[in-house]
């Protein structure tokens, strides 16, 4: 029976045994392939890959795949069926381990334990009647009519998911589920491609690993049954489980790719860093790559030898030869819907005229698909001009090369072609040209707008030979490998025999590979740490699936890192919050101003930001109420910051600058006042010139006694932010600031009709000179209204970028250079080991209060310090 052990493999050859000896010899692979996943399962929990749910399907895709090898061939496609709901009901609802054995102990009640189990029971009762639909005994252009006024009441419902909150997370798995391969059930059932029944339908419907990934290949049903152990189970094991190390290999490359690389279009300072950046964003498909090794490969744990998903993309040697080897389940799940039936009902234009038709129309297919699949995942379509054109022009180039191959000359032999050294050197050629062009084309599909596209041709203007070297360099490393790597017969996810299922099959060798690759991830970091302790801040940026700096600053995504909800836990399934109301209260709390300020906060409001509950004042500050005229006996701090500074994400009693205060009034410091007041003028987004602007406009009015301005290290993105601002809405600066402003906005080449973030990019360079001015007006001003300027270097929660010491050296020496008194709360989070956690979300990187709690702690110790010493004079400073 197939499926069943039949031969012993080792080392290639098929050793006939008698059944009780095959069986005797099968439970050392089985064992070895046991070993294997289990370091696997490490593997992703150790990485926290994807998302925590992962890790917990891990474990329960390992303990099922031990139960369904142990039974009879006939049991274990129903036997993968119930495990698949079962992920189902208890992942789309959440149900932790917490949960259920606070059930199994009676602390949590059944009817608690229903209510999270209510999205997953329903995405079974739904998807249920979808398959019942697909069968019913009536004519099937009815079946399909029925199918499609049900999809319709579906599609109404995802798009008002929000008065559903009870099932809101189960629509993405939903559509995951239906939206395509629905399509592609019903097409197998008209022509009776492939067996039918309840098992195989509940089965493909509902796959294992589809509960953590709502971003899921299109599984083909001919060949999702046509392979179910067509072959040795070693065999077919062993390539799950190598094709799964290879998804951990593309997922960890793709967060060193989006960590490190430089993905910042505003921060592009040279031609290198443009191509980087071009590179970076193509590398960045990798996730999606990753994780369709890492599903297929797991579905291979049970019986399913489906092919290769992707098969060296990066090495294609024409744009046909590109589209057949990405995302190869899509391009035949819309070669068979689409492409095939056009061409066949349109023969008899002509071939060529029939293909071109045929192309476009399977290109605009795959761009409404793909909107489609957005609609299902985000809740709303993705019909934009860049999208459409991306594919259009993939469609143009695509058709040229097949009209190439089609009407070109080939000779016919009977033997294959040899393979000489100039066919090889014109095929990397080949390769090379159309890695650099899917470069440029992908990362006009990633910029977020056609202006940022501009920005790039633009900092590319001035290549260096240095530039142009390294470039080249790269490319001529791509063509090396395709001369070497780059041919290849699979292109298909047809259930048939390829090349590679032909060869010998060393079970061993491959064990001992993935083995010794699974080991390699779990123990390399920590030797590389114990080697070079530097290097423990980069590995800890790829534990865990968080948001780069550029992501987090501007809560900005590219198409697939949009698209794949899953790569953010709380987006995942249980939405305590929502990323996309988390700021509206911006409306509220703030209003423009016609003048270089741009904004302030509106006096005497109450509104919630960051899912906390925010209070203005009377003058306009997020803080207490004061009174203008300061009461005698009193030392009075005004506090210029930003988001940060003003508390966005805590309550009013939270924020460090109000725990300060309170913390000198109970406990003063040895300079003979009774009573301290720290006034926040700290206004979100606010840059350095806005802070010294904002102090000389209202803070002096207050009678301070010192002033602190408080500096980060990712201040220099409000500055050109700022600046872009005020250029492309006209407003003019101060008379005290405009030789400054004008002066680096010549320099920079900027007016307010350019893109802004081509703005932004060119004043990128003169930030030092802008904070070195900012400063020494800051210095002066205080020093004229007899006021004590203090510098706060205020740290980040967590450095993504791993700049901070270095902004920070630079921001201090400036300061100190202006004799400032500098308070350094570097030191603030120095005993908290794991910083994610003073980080209000991964979609979100403002200062927790466990984060401003810290920073008072730091801020009293050093604050008491500098009020118990004299100031420094200014002759005595500047020395």
């Amino acid at each position: 029976m197939a499926g069943e052990p039949k031969k012993v493999i080792t080392d290639g050859q098929d050793v006939r045994r008698h059944p009780v000896m095959e069986y005797v010899r099968g439970v050392g692979p089985f064992l070895a392939v046991v070993v294997q996943f289990a370091l696997i399962v490490l593997v992703v929990d150790y990485w926290q890959l994807e998302s925590l749910s992962l890790a917990r399907l891990m474990n329960l895709a390992f303990a099922g795949f031990i139960i369904h090898h142990l039974l009879p061939l006939r049991f274990r496609l129903p036997f993968f069926g119930l495990l698949s709901i079962l992920a189902v009901v208890t992942g789309v609802g959440h149900l932790g381990p917490n949960v259920f054995a606070g059930w199994l102990s009676g602390r949590v009640t059944t009817s608690s334990t229903v209510y999270h189990l209510l999205p997953g029971l329903t995405l079974v009762a739904i998807g249920l009647v979808l398959i019942g639909i697909c069968h019913l005994p009536i004519r099937f252009w009815m079946r399909i009519v029925l199918v499609g006024l049900v999809g319709a009441i579906l599609t109404m419902l995802r798009a008002q998911s929000r008065l559903f909150p009870d099932i809101a997370e189960m629509w993405v798995i939903l559509g995951s589920m239906f939206m395509f391969r629905l399509i592609v059930y019903l097409y197998d059932l008209k022509h009776r491609t492939a067996p039918f029944s309840l098992s195989r339908a509940i089965a493909y419907f509902f796959l294992l690993p589809n509960v953590c990934f709502p971003l899921f290949p299109v599984v083909d049903y001919k060949t999702f049954c046509s392979t179910y152990y067509n072959e040795d189970w070693p065999r077919i094991y062993q390539s799950g489980l190598r094709w799964m190390v290879r998804g951990v290999f593309q997922l960890l490359l793709y967060r060193i790719v989006y960590q490190f690389a430089p993905l910042d279009v505003y921060k592009l300072s040279s031609a290198l860093d443009v191509a980087g950046c071009i590179l970076g964003m193509y590398l960045l498909y990798l996730r999606v790559s990753g994780t369709f090794h890492l599903i297929v490969g797991l579905l291979h744990m049970f019986g399913f030898n489906l092919p290769e998903t992707h098969h060296l993309y990066l090495l294609a040697s024409s744009f046909t030869d590109f589209w057949r080897r990405i995302n190869i389940y899509w391009k035949d799940f819309v070669m068979k819907l689409f492409f095939y039936p056009t061409h066949f009902a349109l023969r008899r234009i002509g071939p060529i005229r029939a293909m071109s038709v045929a192309t476009i129309i399977t290109f605009l297919a795959t761009w409404v698909l793909h909107s489609w699949q957005w609609f299902w995942i985000r809740g709303r379509p993705l019909l934009s001009w860049k999208d459409f054109a991306f594919w259009m022009i993939l469609a143009g180039l695509v058709l040229v090369n097949a009209i190439r191959e089609t009407t070109g000359v080939r000779k016919r032999t009977l033997s294959p072609a040899r393979i000489t050294l100039r066919r090889r050197v014109i095929f990397g050629l080949k390769a090379g040209a159309v890695f650099c062009a899917m470069c440029i084309l992908w990362a006009f599909w990633s910029c977020q707008s056609w202006a940022e596209f501009q920005t790039l041709l633009d900092a590319a203007s001035s290549p260096t030979l240095r530039d142009i070297a390294i470039v080249a360099s790269v490319i001529v490393v791509v063509c090396i490998c395709g001369m070497l790597w780059g041919q290849s017969s699979r292109e298909t996810s047809e259930g048939r025999g390829t090349q590679a299922s032909r060869e010998p099959f060393h079970f061993w060798r491959s064990a001992s590979v993935v083995t010794l690759g699974a080991l390699c991830l779990l123990a390399v970091p920590s030797v590389a740490t114990r080697m070079d302790p530097n290097i423990q801040k980069s590995i800890a940026r790829l534990h865990g699936d968080v948001l780069n700096a550029r992501d987090l600053a501007t809560q900005r995504r590219g198409y697939y890192e949009e698209l794949d909800v899953a790569r953010m836990e709380n987006w995942q399934w249980h939405m305590a919050e929502d990323p996309e109301g988390w700021r509206k209260g911006d409306k509220v709390f703030f209003r423009d101003r016609p003048d270089f300020l741009l904004r302030e906060i509106v006096p005497s409001v109450s509104t919630v930001l960051g899912n906390a509950a925010i209070t203005s004042n009377h003058l306009g500050m997020r803080d207490r109420e004061y009174e203008q005229t300061k009461q005698p006996g009193t030392y009075r701090i005004v506090l210029l910051g930003a988001s940060n500074d003003m508390g966005f994400g805590v309550k009013d009693d939270q924020t460090y600058e109000n725990l300060t205060e309170d913390r000198l009034d109970q406990q003063p410091p040895g300079a003979g006042y009774s009573r301290y007041e720290i006034l926040n003028f700290s206004v979100a987004g606010y840059s350095i010139l806005q802070r010294v602007l904002r102090l000389e406009d209202a803070g002096f009015q207050f009678q301070p006694d010192a002033a602190i301005l408080s500096v980060s290290a990712v201040d220099d993105q409000f500055l050109a932010s700022h600046l872009r601002k005020a250029l492309i809405a006209g407003v003019n600066p101060p008379a005290e600031y405009r030789e400054i402003v004008e002066r680096v906005v010549h320099e920079a080449g900027v007016n307010g009709k350019m893109p802004a973030v081509m703005i932004e990019r060119r004043l990128q360079p003169y930030a030092t000179e802008l904070w070195q001015w900012s400063f020494r007006r800051f210095a002066q001003q205080c020093r004229q209204h007899g006021v004590r300027p203090l510098v706060l270097y205020r740290p980040a929660p967590v450095d993504f970028a791993g700049l901070e010491p270095a902004i920070r050296s630079k921001t201090l020496e400036l300061a100190r250079a202006e004799g400032i008194e500098i308070i350094d709360l570097s030191p603030a989070f120095d005993s908290v080991t794991d910083r994610n956690t003073l980080i209000l979300g991964k979609w979100d990187d403002h200062t927790t209060p466990l984060g401003h709690r810290l920073l008072a702690d730091q801020l009293y110790k050093d604050l008491a310090r500098v009020l118990e010493s004299r100031p420094p004079t200014a002759s005595s400073s500047s020395k």
